[in-house]
């Protein structure tokens, strides 16, 4: 059993440790505070920003080729201040889509390039890329769109890739490598609606050696 002036001893090593650390304790229960602080308004502010975000978008997508003006300072403000956020490049994409209904391919273009250069979604760059290669195709810009089409690998886009390369390339006089494209399409096993489709581009090039 320890004796009354052990635990004197025991107190005293006690109030000398806290006289020594203190400081350091406080500081580092501020800090640690100030962190948790921190980063709920860090969370706070970027669900608000997210919020504000789809807001401008869905405004956006409200508005149709004849508000071009508005649809411009909606997909403007997008891509300039929420560059980070999935609606900018989907922003993007929606301009591109307004600028085809209206005739004007080389805006489409722009939008579509900046979807392709900035979107952080796989899925969401990979559409981009294949609406940018028909826009330059009807730019005549056939070399260009067939550039556009050489990274798709082999998942749900592969197809459409293949499709479109087909067309393109049949666009180009080249019967059979526009087959060899369709014949790579139908491989990949797209839609019902789609393989009818391809199986008649097909019967259209036969006797095409591919």
């Amino acid at each position: 059993m320890s004796s009354h002036y052990e635990d004197e001893a025991q107190v005293e090593q006690l109030r000398r440790w806290w006289r020594e650390n203190w400081m350091a304790l406080a500081g580092g229960l501020v800090l640690g505070l100030a962190g948790i602080f921190g980063w709920e308004a860090w969370q706070d502010s970027r669900a608000a920003k997210s919020e504000k975000a789809s807001q401008i978008y869905e405004d956006l997508r409200k508005l149709g080729p004849d508000q071009a003006a508005r649809a411009a300072e909606l997909g403007s403000s997008l891509t300039a201040d929420f560059a980070g956020t999935p609606y900018a490049s989907q922003a993007a994409l929606q301009l591109a889509n307004l600028a085809v209904q209206g005739g004007n391919f080389d805006e489409a273009r722009k939008h579509l390039e900046w979807a392709v250069a900035n979107s952080k979604d796989p899925g969401l760059k990979k559409i981009a890329r294949l609406r940018l290669a028909r826009v330059l195709w009807q730019l005549d810009r056939a070399d260009d769109a067939l550039k556009q089409l050489e990274v798709a690998d082999d998942d749900a886009f592969a197809a459409l890739y293949q499709e479109l390369r087909g067309d393109i390339l049949l666009g180009k006089g080249d019967r059979a490598a526009a087959r060899s494209a369709y014949e790579k399409a139908l491989a990949l096993g797209p839609q019902a609606a789609s393989r009818q489709g391809l199986q008649r581009k097909l019967d259209d090039l036969a006797g095409v050696a591919s």
